[in-house]
């Protein structure tokens, strides 16, 4: 591998430092060795980014008289801020300043990413912070507010053997293990099963997509007997992956998504007028089986009654005029009833975690439940426990979120050890539900599942009739294969649905299967989460300490349960104070008064780190056919197929919504003892991971595509499953609703195959 020469590397350690200064008490990014960790991963994961940094290096020197590095630091600012601008001579950018987000996202992972990586020397990024480094949990007294962590004192080499031990695999004893058609550890193509045509005949079911809708589903339907193979287009893997380390975990490296995702990210454009660009560093999704089952948040909640009838509610309390003219609000094909039972089988099976309404406790507007959770709530921390009592003070309803991350024991999985790592992290004790630890051992054990890895879907394939019949798809070395079945399923992200629809053409569907009546990649949602920040300058909050889910939340400004009458938006969100805050991510958490880079992001980030709160607002963003998913005309993806295009910008009516939501929080912080506060944007991007919408459930086919069943009006024998097809995006994590949809659907294909 080529590396960057003497000059380039002067070059580069002289731009860290001036980006991250050292000071009388924190030493300076070479010091730290973020010059040395971006050395070594120009020569492996970030190889494609070698010659950037040529470039990068070529325009500083250039824009300061041929060498930066002995530059005086007027003219070193002064080239750093045209790089930051975008205006640095020679560099070519798909937008102004995008190669400088890059440089400083990789000077903040050599500062602060895990020592096992190549920087962060001896830790002392993590000691200038005061993050305790690579701990396997917290007790409850650690998680007080104020108390005094210690300096680091191991990363993840240091962690004894047994702690992070190697997971199971998702086979059981007696069952078939699923099946890898990747390459082997030494790169060799595997060839365990015949080739052919389609090895493995015929199926009942043919489920493409091996994340947590399909792993939920194929149990359903193994259970009831069935035949079914899951494509997956990424490797197996145990679900414990990334555990406790932040750098390989992250979104903006992604290595979930190594195998797929991050070959296809999206393009991005707010609307017809803007040339669409690829949203890079956006939300990483998890390519491999599992899904983002693997990585989730784990908050695991209901809708609420009328978020399946919010058209219908909207307009009999405030009348039709108060819906947004130019949103293609709907209501659900189904009511709330209809999924409980579904929400029931699909928390029995995670393993849930909370508390139900009760006089003492609990959120008072869910609704109702034929039982309890399974066990006790995770938790509250002393972050908790602070937002909690600020809540109560304005009269509101705090409540610990209901989350699939065990508290006790659970079939044989263990409790909750409150580490840091959690929201986009395996879990190293199985604690926190993943298709791996709850469905895919049962069902690899029936005997009737087969799981083909390395599987990238091409195509649906149909009859004469224009039937759905099989998929095609194509292997790790090239070789395209057919899967036939009797009832093919689409469980893939939001994106992919779409995608795989709208390629998916024959005689008969000229725009793609379930497309007859143009509604394919319409009525696209995806969460802004415009939180509001504090930072509490007398105050140790230690929110480093727990798991994401470890939360407590509000739902009074949800949905319609408080009176819009004279305001000028409908629906709501959720404000939630929640946990896990990680020093890679946090150094980017800034005012809009502090800069990105030198001796006051350092001076501030150092200080901040461990008195910073978060309140996370989850809006409901409304749909409108303006914002949607199609087929971009110029960017593809590496099989030379068209990647998937968004357009999305946010309305007036988010618009009010937000500045309402935040108003609360920021007063919300205020009483909590926030002496700095500050606001994310309302358009905060294209992705978020609650991205919804695209294959949109109804009655009529003229205004949807697939029934309340997910079987696709115009194509029989073809059924779409996940947040593609739902119909608006409550303030809610959509997850649970994700499930329970797929085991109805599931049920519908058990008693279709019945008969």
């Amino acid at each position: 591998m080529v590396a960057m020469n003497p000059t380039e590397l002067r070059t580069l350690s002289a731009l860290f430092d001036c980006m991250f200064p050292a000071s009388a008490s924190v030493p300076g990014a070479s010091a730290i060795g973020a010059d040395a960790y971006l050395a070594g991963v120009l020569a492996g994961p970030y190889a494609a980014d070698l010659e950037t940094y040529r470039a990068v290096c070529h325009g500083l020197d250039r824009a300061s008289g041929g060498s930066f590095a002995q530059a005086d630091a007027g003219t070193q600012h002064s080239a750093i801020t045209a790089l930051e601008n975008g205006t640095l001579r020679d560099l070519r950018e798909e937008r102004p300043g995008i190669t400088f987000d890059l440089v400083l996202r990789h000077l903040r992972e050599g500062l602060f990413g895990d020592p096992v990586h190549g920087g962060n020397r001896a830790m002392m990024g993590w000691h200038a912070v005061g993050f305790p480094g690579v701990e396997p949990g917290f007790t409850a007294e650690q998680q007080r507010l104020d108390y005094v962590h210690p300096p680091a004192a191991r990363s993840l080499r240091d962690l004894p053997t047994d702690t992070l031990r190697k997971a199971p695999a998702v086979e059981v004893a007696g069952g078939p293990a699923p099946t890898q058609e990747g390459p082997t550890q030494d790169g060799q193509p595997r060839r365990e099963q015949p080739s052919g045509e389609q090895p493995w005949g015929e199926a009942d079911v043919v489920i493409v997509g091996g994340g947590a809708v399909g792993g939920f589903l194929a149990r359903k339907l193994v259970m009831g007997g069935l035949r079914v193979v899951m494509l997956e287009a990424g490797a197996t893997r145990t679900g414990r992956e990334h555990r406790m380390d932040e750098l390989s975990a992250t979104a903006f490296r992604n290595e979930g998504g190594g195998a797929k995702f991050n070959r296809e990210i999206p393009t991005w454009r707010r609307n017809d007028g803007e040339q669409a660009t690829r949203a890079i560093r956006s939300q990483g999704l998890e390519t491999a089986l599992g899904g983002n089952s693997v990585a989730w948040g784990a908050v695991a909640m209901r809708f609420y009654e009328d978020d399946f009838r919010v058209r219908s509610a909207t307009a009999a309390r405030y009348g039709a005029d108060r819906i947004p003219p130019n949103s293609s609000l709907a209501d659900w094909p189904l009511s709330y009833d209809d999924l409980a039972p579904f929400y029931d089988e699909a928390e029995d099976l995670l393993g849930v975690s909370g508390q139900a309404w009760t006089s003492t406790g609990g959120n008072p507007f869910e609704a109702p439940r034929h039982h309890g959770y399974a066990m006790p709530p995770l938790r509250t921390s002393g972050l908790g426990e602070l937002f909690a009592d600020a809540a109560r003070t304005c009269g509101y309803h705090p409540f610990p979120l209901p989350a699939a991350i065990l508290t006790e024991p659970f079939r044989g999985r263990a409790a909750c050890t409150y580490c840091s790592f959690c929201s986009r992290f395996g879990c190293h004790v199985d604690a926190k539900a993943s298709a791996q630890n709850t469905v895919l051992p049962e069902a690899m054990n029936s005997g009737l599942l087969r799981i083909v890895s390395g599987a990238r879907v091409l195509r649906v394939l149909t009859d004469g009739s224009g039937r759905a019949t099989g998929v095609l798809y194509r292997q790790p070395d090239g070789e395209e294969r057919i899967q036939l079945g009797g009832t093919i399923v689409l469980a893939t992200y939001t994106f992919e649905n779409v995608r795989l629809l709208l390629r998916s053409t024959d005689s008969g569907h000229a725009r793609g299967l379930g497309n007859e009546t143009g509604q394919v990649g319409l009525h696209y949602i995806t969460r802004q989460q415009p939180a509001v920040y504090g930072v509490f300058g007398g105050r140790r909050l230690n929110r480093f300490t727990g798991p994401t889910a470890q939360a407590q939340a509000i739902a009074d400004f949800s949905a319609d349960f408080f009176d819009h009458s004279d305001l000028g938006f409908i629906r709501g969100g959720r404000i939630a104070a929640f946990n896990q805050y990680l020093p890679t991510e946090a150094s980017a958490v800034l005012p809009p008064d502090v800069p990105r880079w030198g001796a006051a992001w350092r001076d501030f980030f150092v200080h901040a780190f461990s008195r910073t709160a978060m309140l996370f607002i989850d809006p409901e963003i409304l749909p409108y056919a303006s914002n949607r998913l199609d087929l971009d005309p110029e960017y593809k993806d590496d099989l030379g197929q068209p990647v998937t295009r968004i357009t999305f910008d946010i309305h007036q009516n988010e618009r009010r919504l937000t500045d309402f939501l935040q108003d609360k929080a920021d007063n919300l912080l205020q009483r909590m003892g926030a002496t700095r506060i500050w606001r994310r944007p309302p358009l905060t991007g294209p992705i978020s991971t609650h991205d919804v919408g695209g294959t949109r459930m109804g009655h009529d086919a003229q205004s949807s595509v697939i029934d309340g069943f997910g079987r696709v009006h115009d194509t029989p024998g073809l059924v779409v499953l996940g947040g593609s097809t739902f119909v608006s995006l409550p303030a809610v994590n959509p997850f649970l609703s994700i499930l329970a949809l797929a085991l109805r659907a599931g049920d519908k294909i058990l008693q279709d195959a019945a008969r």
